[in-house]
């Protein structure tokens, strides 16, 4: 009798646990917003949205947005708009097969059309947030051109605005010399030794470049793209809220009568 109890009772315990660990292993779906009161007259639709982790389910009052400006409202904010691909001169190896200035001039126009066409909610933070995206593309594209032309001719570098630290990178480019190019060329060798978790990697790579006959080339390759274009500082007032997009996340919340998503661990 003992022993039919015992048995009866591990078989609840593992019955409960087995029911525990199945909830456990679904993906948690819970509400997370609730902005406003739904009243008889209130014309509901319902759109799902997505973050890195999770997929979101909305409702929305249709008298205010439509879909198509709930769909571009977040493709403003979570999208990829706003940026260029041009390969214009040679980042990491000499061989890179680098696209003429009329790639650039093409994609910003396209990308410029893109964000002018979004029909994003008309709100003055989202109307805000379009200007400076737009003010975002046009700094990338202005920077992008002037470096094309100032890979071709150094001396047009010493107009452009960039941290005190690449000073020594910029005067060895603009100089054309040859023995303050090299000596530039190892401060910057050591400098990127000092921040990456292969130092020996680095060296080696900067050793075979180095004892090449493209040695000037390699040095200016690497002086250009590490010593001054990544310490270049863009024209674009007041560009820096968008890199948090946190906020954007929550004042589009703000757009939904209510909200509930389902996010996987990450």
């Amino acid at each position: 009798m003992m022993k039919k109890h015992i048995l009866i009772t591990l078989t609840f315990l593992f019955t409960v646990s087995s029911i525990s660990c199945k909830k456990e292993s679904k993906p948690e779906e819970k509400s997370i917003s609730v902005t406003e009161e739904i009243t008889p007259e209130t014309e509901i639709d319902t759109i799902n949205w997505y973050t890195d982790l999770c997929e979101m389910n909305s409702k929305f009052d249709v008298s205010k947005y439509s879909k198509k400006q709930l769909k571009d409202t977040h493709h403003l904010w979570f999208g990829t708009i706003g940026y260029i691909n041009f390969d214009g001169y040679p980042v990491f190896n000499l061989d890179d097969k680098t696209e003429p200035i009329e790639v650039l001039e093409e994609r910003y126009a396209e990308g410029k059309a893109e964000l002018e066409n979004l029909e994003v909610v008309d709100l003055p933070y989202w109307n805000n947030l379009k200007q400076l995206k737009l003010l975002e593309l046009k700094s990338f594209y202005e920077h992008e051109k002037t470096a094309y032309f100032a890979y071709a001719n150094p001396k047009n570098l010493v107009k452009t605005v960039y941290d005190v630290k690449a000073k020594v990178y910029v005067d060895a480019l603009v100089s054309g010399d040859s023995l303050k190019m090299i000596a530039a060329w190892k401060k910057l060798n050591e400098e990127q030794k000092a921040n990456n978790g292969s130092p020996e990697h680095v060296e080696k790579k900067f050793q075979s470049r180095l004892n090449s006959p493209q040695c000037l080339e390699y040095a200016k390759m690497d002086l250009f793209t590490f010593g001054w274009n990544n310490n270049t500082k863009k024209n674009c007032k007041g560009c820096e809220v968008l890199e948090n997009r946190d906020p954007m996340y929550e004042e589009y919340k703000k757009l939904f009568i209510s909200t509930t998503e389902e996010c996987s661990e990450p």
